[in-house]
């Protein structure tokens, strides 16, 4: 068979290939949809004079700016890279909001350093954020692997990477609401630790899956 009648018959059997809408589109239908199941049990649990009492704080709001910015930059950088002609350098697009998360948590455990040395060190109820992180960033980050994985991304390891630290932010932004005071070294620790296992088993687990789309 020569090459002309070879390329005949594949064509002939290739089925149709859907095309993607562009990256930013998807991210951003994505994240409403993620906004609109989150928005539920917020307005149902949360108790918003709370919340908004320690929104007021500027340190406070700063930091819930820079935990929402750097979740929604990462899936919107994890998109981009999902596509083969987009540069490696989109991964940095998460990378000042999440220094400036770091910085401003760190701020508040430091300002909490006082009254932590009075209440002592035990771990009391920081558990629950531990839970509570992977009961939300778990999902989170299986929804957004289904979604990549539609686009064959060619760099495996470094969309789901990417993708983990934006589920994992996210769902650190969504505890916040449930969350009645600032952040303690203990909070601090549990948070790094639960946040540290989602992005570890969303980048495996990521990693694996999108090579098997290849």
């Amino acid at each position: 068979m020569n090459t002309d009648d070879l390329i005949a018959e594949l064509s002939a059997a290739a089925a149709p290939v859907r095309r993607l809408a562009p990256p930013m589109t998807r991210a951003a239908l994505w994240l409403l949809a993620i906004a609109v199941l989150a928005a539920v049990p917020i307005v149902l649990r949360c108790n918003m004079p709370v919340f908004v009492e320690r929104a007021s704080d500027p340190r406070m709001a700063l930091e819930l700016f820079a935990t929402l910015a750097t979740g929604v930059a990462a899936v919107i950088a994890a998109f981009h890279l999902s596509l083969p002609d987009r540069p490696r350098t989109w991964a940095l697009l998460p990378a000042p909001f999440a220094l400036l998360w770091i910085a401003m948590t760190g701020w508040g455990c430091l300002e909490f350093l006082p009254e932590q040395d009075q209440r002592g060190w035990a771990l009391g109820q920081s558990h629950y954020c531990f839970f509570f992180l992977l009961a939300v960033g778990l999902p989170l980050s299986g929804l957004l692997l289904l979604t990549l994985r539609r686009a064959s991304p060619l760099q495996p390891r470094l969309v789901a990477s990417v993708g983990a630290l934006g589920a994992a932010a996210l769902a650190a932004f969504i505890l916040q609401f449930f969350h009645p005071f600032d952040v303690t070294v203990m909070d601090l620790a549990t948070h790094v630790a639960a946040l540290a296992v989602l992005i570890a088993v969303f980048s495996l687990s990521g990693r694996l899956s999108l090579v098997g789309r290849r």
